[in-house]
Order: structure tokens, then sequence, then C-alpha cells
């Protein structure tokens, strides 16, 4: 009877020392992402608190280091007020959202429309096109600042939002990202639809758009981030500062002659950070899936 229970002893054994060993590992895991959470966290959170300091409380806090360094001692939403009503951020932050709409608009309208032409249609030379249109998303902006500004002077559009918007309509990223899912489709379902006399457009709009839902939500995402944190070309092709957007407005509360603005910019900071996180939290879902059925590891 001992010989007979003691394998099933030794197997209850080893399941549960398994248990215990998931178990301590889902444990550990969840306290590192836990400490990374916090420590990618912990500059926006500063950021917040520091906004609610008047601008004497964060210079007279900043060093040597103490608990009011990090935590506002009397918390105020005077910066906020100075920010929207003296500082016309209210206008600024509306310049931001047009650009950056414009932008992910656009984007995404091509890079669909490039995309499936990449992934599902036959012409002379498309692998060769694609190759090289990829081959431009590693150029610099740096290296093209000056012909590109060139060309939108000579087009008249110096300080106005499609100067924010129009070069970056095409996005070698987001027409990859886009190519890469709807290769994800399988073939049968467009030749079924033509069979049925869908045209080709038609089938883009009804069976292919439809089913990269996910890698649309990560391109308006990644499009977004991007657009919304431009800084050097809008502080070059912006020159009337009721047309400058958030990010070249915040950097030059610092640059304003024996009148420091840390107060404002902790607020500003803390104002286009927002959109940011919440549009991320929103389509953080899509967004993995997005990656995962476009093949980008």
């Amino acid at each position: 009877m001992s010989d007979q229970t003691l394998p099933a002893t030794n197997i209850a054994t080893v399941v549960e020392k398994r248990a215990s060993l998931w178990t301590t590992r889902r444990v550990i895991g969840a306290i590192s992402l836990l400490i990374i959470a916090a420590v990618f966290a912990f500059p926006i959170v500063w950021s917040a608190l520091s906004s609610l300091k008047t601008t004497d409380d964060v210079v007279k806090f900043r060093y040597p280091l103490t608990v009011w360094t990090f935590l506002p001692p009397f918390p105020t939403l005077d910066n906020y007020a100075a920010l929207f009503f003296q500082l016309n951020f209210g206008r600024t932050l509306l310049n931001t959202i047009i650009a950056s709409g414009g932008q992910v608009l656009i984007a995404v309208i091509t890079s669909t429309l490039a995309g499936y032409a990449f992934a599902r249609l036959r012409f002379p030379f498309r692998d060769t096109i694609f190759v090289i249109l990829l081959l431009t998303s590693f150029v610099p902006l740096e290296v093209i600042l000056v012909p590109l500004y060139e060309v939108v002077r000579g087009m008249g559009l110096v300080s106005t939002y499609p100067a924010l918007f129009l070069p970056f309509a095409c996005s070698p990223f987001g027409i990859f990202l886009m190519r890469q899912a709807f290769q994800s489709i399988p073939v049968e379902l467009d030749d079924a639809a033509r069979v049925d006399g869908a045209s080709t457009l038609k089938i883009f709009w009804r069976i292919a758009l439809p089913n990269v839902k996910p890698a649309l939500a990560t391109l308006v995402l990644i499009q977004f981030i991007w657009s919304w944190n431009a800084y050097l070309w809008p502080l070059v092709i912006i020159q009337d500062p009721n047309m400058q957007i958030a990010q070249v407005a915040i950097s030059g509360f610092k640059s304003v002659p024996n009148f420091p603005l840390d107060g404002p910019l902790f607020a500003g900071v803390t104002v286009v950070t927002i959109p940011l996180v919440a549009i991320a939290i929103i389509l953080q879902r899509y967004y993995v899936r997005g990656l995962m059925s476009s093949g980008i590891r």
C-alpha cells in the first residue's frame, strides 16, 4: 500500500514546488514591473506636483534636496492661471492640437493607401521603391532641414498650419507598419471578393481596412506622439509667436531675461503630458496587438 501511495506523494510534492516557484517568479516579475513603472512615472508625477508650487518655492527648495523639493508646501493653481490668462498658452495648445491632428490624419491616409498598394498590388519595381522609401527614414531631419525650409518658404507657407504637417505627410514607418498589417490578411479574401465583382477600392475599404484596426491604432498613437513632441521643425518654420506650438513655447519659459517662469513651466509640461498619457492608456491594448499582427518585435 505504501509503495502505491509513494509515487502519488512525490508527484504532489513536485507539483507543489513548481507552483511555489511559479508564484515566486510572478511576484518577482510584478515587483520588477512596478519598479520600472515607478521610474518612468516619477518625472511626470514630480512635474505635476511642482506645478502646484510658486516659482519662488520651486527655486527655494531646489537644493539641497528635502521633502519640499518634491511636494508643494503650499499648493496653488496660480501657475495654471498665469499659463492660460497671461502667457496665452490656450492659443499655443490649440496650435499644437491642429498641427498634430493634421499630421496624424494625413499620415494615416497616405500610409494606409501606400501600405495596401505595396502589400496587395502588383506594379513594376514595387519592392525596389519600397526599399528606397524605407531608406529615407534613416535620413535625420537636420540633414534636410535647410532644403525643406526653402521648399516650404517657396510655397509661401512659413508660419502657417500646413507648414507644420505637410512635410511629414508621408511616413515611411507608417507605410511599413500598414504594409506588414495588410500582408497578414489571407489573400483568399481578396480573391473571393473579386469573384463577387468587388473592385480594388471596395476590397480595400470593406475587407482590408476593417481587419487592420489594431495597426491603425498603433499608427495613430505613434504618429501623434511624434507630432506632439516636435520641436526643431516648428522652431524653424514658425516665426509668428501666435502660431507657435507648445513644445517651443515651453522651452521659451526658461529664456525670458530676469523673469524666471519655473512654476508656469512645470504647469505647461503637465498640461502637454496629459494628452500623451491619456491616448497611450486608451490605445495601449490596440498598440500591442498592432505591433504583434504587423510582425514588429
